[in-house]
């Protein structure tokens, strides 16, 4: 059963989840890097943002990627999600950077995930090669927006109640994403942590909660950059973003193999 029907929409999903799913968000809850000053911590244990608010960065709806209307219907879940998952598509590290051409990816990924009885895009919001932000899962901009609710994915098997997940193009076992992509990475992964107030050591990769290779060996091991320059942008307010994190350009250093295009046909 996919995971997107697992949940009733009348009992609390820690309580549908039960022992399993807390004992892996016990184990994740160590992969962080440490270190949120900016934030504290309430009675409830969530992470409360005390420094300055982060404007809104640009994210392109489903409405602004043309995107077709879901096949079924779209979960809310009315809590918070407690941690932000970082995936690759393994697609082609392509050298178009465009705004058209992270449209065609976000229309590509929704098809793929709905033809495999998805009824939309598995992963709440894609960032492109060339650094758009985009919606994935139709509700899931909205809920951001408020952040009290969180639309439930399809893109981490047995931890999608708990997380929201970020699709960034491409494919980054040998090489890091390029600096376009991680730029816009940062502006969105630090939204979301202010609106959800999530510690950025909850921003994770993909393997720590399944396994695969996503999100990539270069990718994750710079994962801790991601989480730091988080963080320098919610205690101040702008958006911090490390140089040289990736190439400059964007070409294609990387082959796609058949093992880890197959991890993209599961959702990765």
């Amino acid at each position: 059963m996919p995971d997107h029907q697992i949940l009733s929409s009348s009992w609390p999903r820690r309580a549908v989840l039960g022992g399993a799913g807390l004992a892996i968000a016990g184990t994740v809850a160590g992969c962080g890097t440490g270190g949120d000053a900016a934030q504290s911590t309430s009675a409830d244990g969530s992470a409360a943002s005390t420094g300055p608010r982060l404007p809104e960065p640009e994210i392109l709806s489903t409405i602004d990627w043309g995107a077709r209307i879901p096949e079924n219907w779209q979960q809310t879940l009315y809590e918070k999600p407690s941690y932000l998952v970082i995936h690759h598509t393994t697609t082609p590290n392509v050298t178009d950077g465009s705004r058209d051409a992270a449209i065609a990816l976000a229309q590509r990924v929704q098809n793929q995930h709905i033809n495999q009885q998805w009824g939309d895009s598995g992963q709440q919001f894609t960032m492109s090669r060339g650094g758009f932000a985009m919606e994935g899962r139709h509700g899931s901009l909205y809920a951001l927006q408020g952040g009290e609710t969180f639309i439930l994915g399809v893109h981490a098997l047995g931890f999608n109640a708990y997380a929201v997940g970020i699709e960034c193009e491409g494919f980054y076992m040998v090489s890091p994403p390029p600096q376009s992509l991680y730029a816009g990475l940062v502006k969105l992964s630090a939204f979301i942590c202010q609106q959800y107030e999530l510690p950025p050591s909850r921003i994770i990769g993909h393997r720590d909660v399944v396994k695969t290779s996503c999100c990539g060996d270069a990718f994750y091991a710079k994962l801790p950059i991601l989480r730091e320059d988080v963080k320098r942008s919610l205690e101040t307010g702008e958006y911090q973003i490390t140089e040289g994190f990736g190439a400059d350009n964007l070409l294609d250093d990387a082959k796609i193999n058949v093992e880890n295009y197959e991890d993209f046909q599961k959702g990765s």
